[in-house]
């Protein structure tokens, strides 16, 4: 009954209630199913009609980039992963400098990032000669690594309290030494102070130059006080794009200069063409490495396979290499190892050992009479050239004095700072009647 209702309804409707009304002219390229109240899409390529194509509209208020109002869009911050910033990069509050989160950091016993904590910083201004008198219009005085300023802050405030002086710096990274240069005179030279320019001097060369650089200016035989601090800063380290560490995935660079031009190849150029026979000789001088010779074949493997290209790339391969060959197989153990490796490349691929022999061997003609030379060391191969150095001029007569036994830091400062657990501080001080 129901059925036969609905047919006879059907039935009685006019044809036209079923078409659907043609689209103005205005209206044909209008998208389907579009809402009165909202902005009808962009038709697409896809989509095609004669006559030209339709031009896109924009307000001509708003500019095609930045505000309406026309002031510069802010970029907003890329998001890292996790709760913590890892990467150097991320790490925008450290750079900042926010004091809550830098504070956080220090107590963990870390180094904020884009900072340098300097170590043993009280020992090297007393073996230096400017803890109490004797700063004056002659001191000089030469930091052959300039790094984040630390050391330098305090020699800059030792000689603004004393009688005049000057500070030369040397620092061989390019993209370092001017921030630190900007960061110094901005926060320990006066402003507008009589002959402030010439209390800091800035060098971009490598320490090695020192000799021939102070040949230049007329001051050879005229440094009082020298500091060659010849770690890494923490810069260098925590920054991943440098290549430094292998604890975060970065290119396979370890260059001081940041490839500026002055250093020859990269740590994977180097590893590209060296040979067995001379890797295995580098890892067991620039790092008294115990398992030269397999780690050597394994990396290079004869040409079977290639070379990592990434921090963490040569991590793995090592790992790989050296954990059939311990008795143990520890993390800590086998990280030293792979520590050992890139620091055995890394000393390679910047001549840090041809640049240490260098200046010790032009230390007596650089330091004045009774000036004083400190060193700080962080691995075997440098502490052995630094005493034998020291050694051979006691001998000589071209000092009268050395450090017959390494400073090292504090527990506090250990405790504080790891990355000086393995600092060694040895001294020296010119003859006064050296040839």
């Amino acid at each position: 009954m129901h059925s036969n209702i609905l047919t006879i309804l059907l039935v009685a409707l006019p044809a036209s209630s079923f078409s659907r009304p043609a689209p103005s002219p205005r209206s044909a390229f209008a998208p389907p199913f579009s809402h009165p109240g909202r902005a009808a899409k962009t038709i697409g390529p896809s989509l095609s009609r004669s006559g030209p194509p339709l031009p896109s509209v924009r307000p001509a208020s708003v500019p095609e980039k930045g505000n309406a109002d026309g002031t510069p869009r802010r970029r907003r911050r890329v998001r890292y992963a996790g709760k913590y910033p890892r990467n150097f990069s991320e790490k925008y509050k450290e750079h900042a400098g926010d004091t809550e989160v830098v504070r956080r950091v220090l107590e963990k016993g870390n180094t904020p990032a884009g900072t340098h904590v300097p170590i043993m910083s009280a020992e090297c201004m007393e073996r230096l000669g400017l803890a109490g008198g004797g700063v004056g219009p002659d001191t000089l005085v030469v930091d052959c690594t300039l790094g984040y300023g630390g050391h330098a802050s305090r020699v800059l405030e030792r000689l603004a309290s004393g009688q005049g002086g000057r500070l030369i710096g040397f620092d061989r990274d390019p993209l370092e030494i001017a921030k630190t240069d900007a960061r110094l005179r901005e926060r320990l030279i006066p402003a507008g102070a009589p002959g402030d320019s010439a209390v800091l001097t800035t060098v971009n060369q490598n320490f090695s130059t020192l000799g021939a650089y102070l040949e230049s200016t007329g001051e050879t035989g005229h440094v009082t006080s020298l500091l060659a601090d010849l770690g890494l800063s923490s810069m260098q380290i925590d920054d991943n794009e440098r290549g430094f560490t292998f604890k975060r995935e970065g290119p396979l660079d370890m260059r001081m200069d940041a490839g500026d031009g002055t250093t020859s190849e990269s740590a994977y150029a180097l590893l590209s063409r060296i040979r067995p026979r001379d890797l295995s000789r580098l890892l067991e001088e620039n790092s008294d490495e115990e398992f030269a010779t397999e780690i050597a074949l394994g990396l290079l493997d004869g040409g079977k396979r290639k070379i990592p290209k990434t921090t963490v790339e040569l991590a793995e391969r090592v790992r790989e290499i050296v954990r059939p060959l311990l008795r143990t197989d520890e993390k800590k153990q086998v990280d030293s190892t792979i520590a050992r490796v890139m620091q055995a490349i890394r000393i390679e691929v910047n001549g840090e050992f041809r640049a240490l022999e260098t200046l010790l061997n032009d230390l007596p003609s650089i330091l004045a009479p009774g000036g004083s030379a400190v060193f700080l060391t962080f691995h075997s191969g440098e502490d052995r050239r630094v005493k034998k150095s020291f050694k051979a001029g006691f001998k000589s007569g071209i000092y009268e004095s050395w450090s017959r036994h390494v400073v090292r830091p504090g527990a506090e400062e250990r405790r504080n700072n790891p990355r000086s657990s393995c600092c060694k501080l040895r001294w020296a001080v010119r003859s006064l009647n050296a040839p």
